[in-house]
C-alpha cells in the first residue's frame, strides 16, 4: 500500500507540473524569440540540406552571436514534424524535459536521504517552482540541461548506494558508472554552462567516493567511465575552447578575461553573491533589459517561503542526508550553484547559467519541511501530535496554494504585459502580414525592433517556404525601388515617395509594433 501511495502521489505531482507547463504554452510567453528560432533554423537546415545555415556541420549549431548546443534543436525540430512549427510545437519538448527534471529531483532526493517524504516534497517544489515552470515553457537550450545533468548525477548516486547495500562500502558497478558518465558527457551538448557543472559535480561526486576505487577492477571501471565522458564530450569541448566564433564570445564574457587580480576577484564575488539576493530568488528576478529580461521578470526563482526553508534545510542536512560524503556533495552543489553566473560578467544574477544549482534549493527545503513534520510528531500526547501535525499540514498546503495562485495569476495574466519588448510581441503578426503580400513584391526591408538582433533569425523561420530578397536595413538604396515592402516601427517612418500603407501591427499591449507599407512594381 505504501508503495502504491508513493507512486500515486508522484503521479499527481507530475500531472500538476504538466498542467502548469502545458497551459497556454503557445501564448505565454507571447512570441517565439530569436533564441528559439535560431535552434529550429539550424535543425531545419541540416535536415533539409545536410548542413547548417552557415554551410558548416559542427557539433554546435550556428548562431550569429555564438554557436548553440544541439540537443534542444533536435528535440524541437522532431516535435515540429508532429505538432507543427508553431510556438506550441517548438516548446513542447521543454515541457517533457521539465517533467523529467521533476522525476530526477525525486530520485536524487531519495538517494541522498532515503526518505520518500523528502523525495516527494522535493519533486513537488520542482514541479511548482516559478523558475522551473518558466524554463519548461521556452524552446531554448537551458531547458534540456537539467535532465541530462541530473540524470548523470542520479545514476552515480544510485550506483554508489547500491554498492553499499550490504552495509559496507562496495565496488560500484561498471555499468552504473558508464551510464552516469554518458549522461554527464551529453550535458555538454545541452547548454553552454552544462559542461562546467558536468565536470565540477560529476568529478566532485567521484572524488568524494575515492575510497571505492582502491583495487584494479574498480580503477578499471573508473577509467572506463572517465573515457566515456571524455569521448562523448570532446567534440563539444573543442567548440567551446577552440572554435573562433565561440571563443570570441566566451572570452568577452569571462570575468577573468583580463587576468586574476583584485578587480576581477571583486567582480566575481559580487556576481556570486548576487545569486543569493532575496530580490532575485523571490520578488522580481532582478531582470536587466536586453540581457536577462526573458529569464525572470516580475517574479523570483522560488516561492518566498521556500528560500528560508532551504536555508533551514542546509543547517539540518547533516542529519537527513544518509552518508557523510553525500552531505559534503549537497553542500558543494549549493556552493557551486552561482559559479555559472559569477564566472561571466554579463547580467548577474543570471538564471540560465545557474539553473543547474536550483534543484538543490528544492531538496534542502524538502529536508526542512520533513524536519518540521518530524518535530510535530514528537509530543508524547496523541492530541498534541495531531494538533502539531495538522498545523504543519495546513501551513504547507496553504503556502503551496498561496504560491501557486499568486504566481499563476501573475504569469498567465500579467507576464506578457510586463515587458512585451522582451519577447518582441507583434513579430509573428508582422511576418504573417508580410508573407501574405510577399508574392506581389520583390524584396522586404526592415527597420523594426527585431532588427536590433539578426533579422535573419526571423526571416529564415517565417519565410522558410517562400523565397524573397530580405534586406535588414531599410536605409539600403534598394529599399526605395518599386516592388519593395517596408516594415518600420514608430521611430523609423517611411519617407521615400510612392509607398502606400498596407497594415499596422500592434503588440500584446495594443501599442504599434510595426507599420507596413509598399511600393508596387
Amino acid at each position: 500500500m505504501r508503495r502504491r501511495a508513493l507512486w500515486i502521489s508522484l503521479g499527481f505531482i507530475v500531472l500538476l507540473g504538466a498542467a502548469l507547463r502545458l497551459y497556454q504554452l503557445g501564448a505565454v510567453p507571447t512570441e517565439l524569440t530569436w533564441d528559439e528560432l535560431d535552434l529550429y533554423n539550424s535543425a531545419h537546415s541540416i535536415a533539409t540540406t545536410g548542413h547548417d545555415i552557415d554551410g558548416t556541420l559542427l557539433p554546435y549549431l550556428y548562431c550569429p552571436i555564438a554557436r548553440n548546443p544541439p540537443i534542444y534543436a533536435i528535440a524541437g525540430y522532431a516535435s515540429s514534424l508532429v505538432l507543427g512549427a508553431t510556438p506550441f510545437g517548438l516548446r513542447f519538448p521543454a515541457v517533457i524535459f521539465g517533467l523529467i527534471t521533476v522525476l530526477l529531483v525525486f530520485g536524487i532526493a531519495r538517494e541522498l536521504t532515503g526518505r520518500r517524504d523528502v523525495a516527494l516534497l522535493a519533486a513537488l517544489l520542482t514541479a511548482t517552482g516559478p523558475i522551473f515552470i518558466h524554463f519548461s515553457r521556452v524552446a531554448w537550450e537551458p531547458t534540456c540541461e537539467l535532465p541530462f545533468l541530473l540524470g548523470g548525477l542520479y545514476a552515480l548516486l544510485r550506483t554508489f548506494r547500491r554498492a553499499d547495500e550490504d552495509g559496507r562500502p562496495g565496488r560500484p558497478s561498471t555499468r552504473g558508472l558508464a551510464i552516469g558518465a554518458l549522461l554527464l558527457g551529453l550535458t555538454a551538448y545541452t547548454y553552454m554552462a552544462g559542461w562546467f557543472y558536468s565536470v565540477s559535480l560529476g568529478l566532485g561526486l567521484l572524488a568524494l567516493n575515492w575510497f571505492r576505487f582502491r583495487d584494479r577492477r574498480a580503477l578499471g571501471s573508473l577509467g572506463l567511465a572517465l573515457a566515456v565522458w571524455a569521448i562523448v564530450a570532446a567534440p563539444a569541448l573543442w567548440v567551446w575552447f577552440f572554435d573562433p566564433h565561440t571563443t570570441q564570445w566566451t572570452g568577452r564574457l569571462s570575468t577573468f578575461a583580463g587576468g586574476v587580480n583584485a578587480q576581477t576577484l571583486g567582480v566575481f564575488a559580487h556576481n556570486y553573491l548576487a545569486h543569493f539576493r532575496w530580490s532575485y530568488l523571490v520578488t522580481t528576478g532582478d531582470p536587466q533589459p536586453g540581457l536577462t529580461w526573458r529569464y525572470l521578470d516580475g517574479f523570483g526563482a522560488l516561492f518566498g517561503w521556500v528560500v528560508p526553508l532551504a536555508a533551514l534545510g542546509a543547517l539540518a542536512a547533516f542529519r537527513y542526508v544518509r552518508t557523510r560524503w553525500a552531505v559534503v556533495f549537497t553542500y558543494a552543489w549549493l556552493a557551486l550553484y552561482p559559479f555559472g553566473g559569477a564566472l561571466t560578467d554579463e547580467g548577474a544574477p543570471n538564471a540560465t547559467r545557474t539553473l543547474a544549482g536550483m534543484p538543490v534549493f528544492c531538496i534542502l527545503a524538502a529536508i526542512a519541511i520533513a524536519m518540521l513534520f518530524d518535530l510535530a510528531a514528537r509530543p508524547r500526547d496523541k492530541r498534541d501530535r495531531e494538533v502539531a501535525t495538522g498545523l504543519a499540514r495546513v501551513l504547507l498546503v496553504g503556502g503551496m496554494i498561496w504560491g501557486l495562485v499568486s504566481f499563476s495569476t501573475f504569469y498567465f495574466v500579467r507576464y506578457n504585459h510586463v515587458n512585451s519588448n522582451a519577447w518582441y510581441s507583434g513579430s509573428s503578426a508582422m511576418f504573417a502580414a508580410l508573407l501574405a503580400h510577399a508574392s506581389y513584391y520583390d524584396r522586404i526591408c526592415y527597420a523594426v525592433l527585431p532588427a536590433w538582433f539578426p533579422t535573419q533569425s526571423y526571416t529564415l523561420f517565417y519565410f522558410r517556404d517562400r523565397a524573397i530578397e530580405q534586406i535588414p536595413y531599410a536605409g539600403d538604396p534598394a529599399c526605395s525601388k518599386p516592388g519593395t515592402l517596408i516594415a518600420t516601427d514608430q521611430h523609423h517612418p517611411v519617407t521615400a515617395p510612392g509607398f502606400l500603407p498596407i497594415a499596422t501591427i500592434r503588440d500584446v499591449d495594443g501599442s504599434i509594433f510595426a507599420n507596413i507599407s509598399g511600393r508596387p512594381r
